[in-house]
């Protein structure tokens, strides 16, 4: 693996190792996260005018064009049941060299599944782990941020010690960004 703490450097088979691991510690370690960064904190529909995929994943090529004609964009990551580590390793991989080929990749937005009554979309470890994954993968200035209406405010919370560095509250959410953020060391930067 590559030195610990150099987001953006890692390979495509190292993410999947990661992935299969279900260490979500080890993701974070390996990432090189450490308690005590910021947060940047938007509510819904304060984000400027960038291509967004929502919760469904768009396609690479859809985010290229909106990249050359100067449109940022933000990314979702489907994960989760019905989603094999191989496959959310190569969407990782393939977001991040898209991000340091274009500069204009603003976010990476882990979206778990809805699942089903035989497996729940997705559980905790497997969120953290995902998000660490990104965090690791991704260039400096990828926001990573995880799924609130999903995961709920407390994961979210969390997800800050294994690389979330944004958050998307939605409105008429009553959540107290200052007070989530500080309970992990973290400071709010608005967006």
């Amino acid at each position: 693996m590559t030195a610990p703490g150099t987001p953006g450097l890692v390979s495509r088979e190292e993410i999947e190792v990661i992935l299969r691991a279900g260490d979500p510690l080890t993701a974070a370690r390996a990432a090189g996260v450490v308690p005590g960064g910021g947060i940047l904190v938007a509510r819904e529909g304060e984000i400027d005018d960038r291509l967004a995929d929502g919760d469904h994943e768009g396609t690479i090529d859809a985010h290229r064009a909106a990249h050359s004609e100067g449109r940022p964009s933000e990314a979702a990551v489907a994960y989760g049941a019905g989603h094999d580590a191989a496959a959310v390793a190569d969407r990782i991989a393939a977001l991040a060299a898209l991000a340091r080929e274009t500069g204009m990749l603003r976010a990476v937005c882990p979206v778990p599944a809805e699942g089903g009554p035989e497996r729940p979309g997705s559980w905790g470890v497997e969120d953290l782990t995902v998000i660490a994954a990104c965090r690791l993968a991704m260039p400096d200035g990828v926001e990573v941020r995880p799924h609130w209406v999903r995961l709920g405010a407390a994961a979210c919370q969390i997800a800050v010690a294994f690389g979330a560095s944004e958050w998307l509250i939605p409105a008429g959410d009553q959540s107290d960004p200052g007070h989530l953020a500080a309970g992990v060391g973290a400071v709010v930067r608005q967006a």
